[in-house]
């Protein structure tokens, strides 16, 4: 039989909530002994049901559940130092994070647990992420709503945020500010011949705008272009 001893506990210096916890582990008949030291946030003990919120104390005697539930929130722990980390560059839904610290090796568990943290604790806020980039892919990258939802999926947002959000944010842009913008950048040419009209569309059509606002657009902006076109054609 093993015995499972707290012999240390101390709030880790410089990070606040996080203890590091010594437990001895002793075997009765062979006299044998190890010595395991756990960094954890107190965080993953609180949500623990076996220690529901409480730190060990020196001289606490473990149960193998209690051992292995410590072993849980240190990998809880680690997940999350990490994804902090990965916050601390760029925005991440939930989703993502979750996808990125998985291929990072940790365990699903663990890694489930992390990305609550981040959310609890409003590391992620994926609805104002979501009205950034929706901002940012029509106000900076050109695209129109087509492409903006492609991109949206991609990135994984929780259907909160997008219920939350989606409307409203869509009716705050200016699409056709952003596609006169880019009829703008188009050479003179761009609809000089039926080839040429099938070549643009196309091309705007994959930044996500579609055949009817690419007609109305090449009426604003028809001065920019020399060629003669057949107006009824668009």
């Amino acid at each position: 039989m093993i015995t499972l001893t707290v012999t240390n506990v101390e709030e880790s210096e410089g990070a606040r909530g996080r203890f590091l916890i010594t437990v001895k582990l002793s075997g009765d008949n062979t006299g044998e002994e190890e010595v395991r030291t756990f960094s954890v946030f107190r965080y993953f003990m609180k949500t623990s049901p076996y220690f529901r919120g409480n730190i060990p104390t020196v001289g606490d005697f473990l149960t193998s559940e209690g051992f292995a539930s410590l072993e849980a929130c240190e990998a809880a722990t680690h997940a999350t130092v990490k994804a902090v980390s990965m916050l601390a560059y760029t925005d991440r839904t939930a989703k993502k994070l979750g996808e990125q610290l998985r291929k990072k090796g940790f365990s699903r568990e663990a890694t489930d647990a992390a990305v609550g943290f981040c959310v609890d604790k409003r590391y992620i806020r994926e609805e104002e992420q979501l009205a950034r980039l929706m901002a940012l892919l029509c106000e900076k990258k050109l695209y129109g709503i087509r492409r903006i939802r492609n991109e949206v999926y991609q990135k994984g947002f929780a259907k909160e945020a997008l219920d939350a959000v989606w409307e409203d944010t869509l009716c705050s842009l200016d699409f056709e500010a952003a596609l006169d913008q880019r009829m703008q950048k188009l050479k003179k040419s761009a609809f000089s011949t039926p080839k040429e009209k099938q070549k643009t569309y196309a091309a705007l059509m994959r930044y996500g705008f579609s055949s009817e606002e690419i007609a109305r657009a090449y009426k604003r902006n028809i001065s920019s272009f020399t060629a003669e076109c057949d107006d009824e054609e668009f």
